[in-house]
């Protein structure tokens, strides 16, 4: 038998490793516009964490979200981030740009950084300084040497950073917040389809269409549910470290198995990059270990 913290390893694992193999999923919808599968993937999103919130009792915990004015235009905040996000890493798939979409999830806690320094006038210790550094002359490389900007890969960290960010200032658990912010946005979702697909993305498909998309759920809801599980069972040193598992895999997956072309700049900028989390992880490691 399993201890607790095992459980939440386990759990946490299994998140990493399915929303890592996602490259491989999301493709195969790819008859469908990027824009109609994000609306498809919030549609499904939201009857899952809505059965979810049922299951487990959370409606309070829900209505609350939307009773309190300043709580509210966060989470509209959060919900058009989060659309940006999916959105931006949707297209960024299907348009293999799997490599670009690893390294956006590789620079989002070195964003998350810059973005407290910004928001909070955080002050940056020497590491932190270092690992930033690394990573704006990492990607600089890049954009000198190859001449292109990989804004693909800037927008999916950045507006990652900021998601992340907006939850931990409304401070709700995961299932009752992706719940609210698909409420929100499901009105637009379905008005997408509407106007733009002949058959509202649903109606007269065969069967393998509809597997696909009972499939979002195994790539978006259970994931999410699987890393909240851990989130409260896990050491956060031990969540930091599994959290670079999707964007590993991201890679490996692009460069091993979809055949992805690399950029001659990405020997330079993924290892610099790496270093630089390197440098952040131990210096988090020392916090955890000065708190003890």
């Amino acid at each position: 038998m399993l201890s607790r913290e095992q459980q939440g390893l386990m759990a946490c694992i299994a998140s990493g490793i399915l929303w890592g193999v996602g490259v491989l999923f999301w493709p195969l919808l790819s008859y469908l516009s990027p824009v109609s599968i994000l609306s498809l993937r919030l549609i499904f999103s939201f009857f899952f964490a809505l059965f979810v919130v049922y299951c487990t009792s959370r409606f309070q915990s829900v209505i609350s979200l939307f009773q309190n004015k300043k709580t509210l235009k966060i989470l509209i905040f959060a919900t058009i981030f989060l659309c940006l996000n999916w959105g931006f890493y949707i297209y960024a798939i299907n348009s293999e740009k799997a490599i670009e979409v690893s390294l956006g999830y590789y620079l989002t806690p070195l964003m998350s950084i810059a973005l407290g320094r910004i928001v909070f006038n955080d002050v940056l210790n020497k590491n932190q300084i270092i690992a930033i550094g690394l990573v704006i002359a990492g990607v600089s490389y890049g954009i000198i040497s190859y001449g292109e900007i990989p804004y693909l890969g800037l927008i999916i960290g950045s507006t990652f950073a900021v998601y992340g960010f907006l939850h931990k200032v409304i401070n709700a658990d995961a299932i009752s917040l992706l719940l609210a912010e698909t409420v929100i946005i499901f009105p637009f979702s379905c008005l997408w389809l509407y106007f733009t697909e002949p058959r509202y993305g649903i109606i007269g498909y065969d069967m393998s269409h509809y597997l696909l998309l009972a499939g979002t759920i195994f790539f978006t809801g259970i994931p999410l549910i699987l890393f909240t599980f851990a989130t409260v069972t896990v050491r956060m040193t031990t969540l930091g470290f599994v959290l670079y598992l999707s964007p590993s895999i991201n890679f490996l997956l692009a460069v091993f198995y979809t055949h992805e072309a690399v950029k001659s700049s990405d020997y330079i900028t993924f290892p610099v990059v790496w270093i630089a989390l390197c440098i952040y992880t131990f210096d988090m490691l020392q916090k955890v270990k000065k708190v003890r």
